[in-house]
């Protein structure tokens, strides 16, 4: 699944307007093949239209060959707008083996913003980059990886997804990933320069939607204590703080308790009694 975002910084006073007009604008999308769901995102000033695609040919029979660039723009939309459309798209997948390099690099670098210095210190001292190697290879079964266009830095590495990228050329990455365990959101990373673009909530979603088609009504994930910001998200995600819970963290040298929040949500489309 693809989805695409396309952002409009909109004339001041035109918003309500703006709006009205993709809303109408967009209705015939739905006659598409592959089109899977649409959705309109506002802020000041700001409209984002997504769309949810099957596949890149899904993508290309609507908005052409150059999807990944060119935006589609509506009879007279310039009026309304500031500047050029901006795009970005975001491939979910199941990851393959070959992934895992890649999102245990951005899982170690997550890891350690959310949870250095909230965690028991023998935790933090096992978590080394090379720890998270086998940890994600492992895990690769029940793990969606999110696609994106990444920027490389200077060493010509891809910033966030740890892969290479050549010669200092924009290119496709891994920028994050979760992990199902059962009912559980075991795992869910994103790098830290994609925070706040909505991969993280993709993500969760892609995780919240495996969990269903297993058949469970609720889903839970464990959240450090301390991590304030991470239980923000989930809140504003639907998800319910369920208190206090010791969760056992697996190292090479054992378990070790972590003071955690439990969180839970409700499912649509989950079996009874699960």
């Amino acid at each position: 699944m693809i989805i695409r975002r396309s952002t409009a910084r909109v004339r001041p006073g035109l918003l309500d307007e703006f709006r009205t007009f993709i809303e109408a604008g967009t209705t015939q999308f739905a006659s598409f093949d592959g089109f899977l769901a649409d959705a309109i995102v506002v802020g000041p000033d700001i409209l984002t239209y997504v769309s949810w695609w099957r596949d890149a040919d899904a993508l290309a029979a609507y908005a052409g060959p150059g999807w990944r660039t060119d935006p589609v723009v509506l009879q007279d939309e310039d009026r309304f707008l500031v500047e050029p459309l901006r795009l970005r798209h975001v491939e979910l997948r199941p990851a393959e083996q070959a992934d895992a390099p890649a999102f245990a690099a951005v899982w170690h670098a997550a890891w350690g913003d959310g949870h250095r210095g909230l965690v028991p210190p023998e935790l933090e001292a096992v978590r080394t980059r090379e720890a998270f190697g086998p940890r994600a290879a492992a895990r690769v079964p029940g793990t969606t990886v999110a696609v994106a266009d990444v920027v490389p830095d200077g060493a010509g590495h891809a910033n966030g997804s740890g892969g290479p990228a050549a010669g200092g050329v924009p290119g496709l990455g891994i920028v994050g990933f979760v992990t199902v365990e059962g009912d559980e959101v075991e795992q869910l990373f994103v790098a830290a320069d994609q925070r706040g673009s909505g991969v993280a909530a993709d993500l969760l979603s892609a995780g919240e939607e495996r969990i269903a088609a297993a058949g469970h009504r609720e889903a839970w994930l464990a959240v450090v204590a301390g991590n304030a910001r991470a239980r923000r998200f989930y809140e504003r995600q639907g998800w319910s703080d369920g208190g206090p819970l010791d969760y056992q963290a697996e190292t090479a040298e054992g378990l070790v308790p972590v003071p955690t929040r439990r969180y839970v949500k409700r499912l649509a489309g989950g079996r009874s009694g699960s």
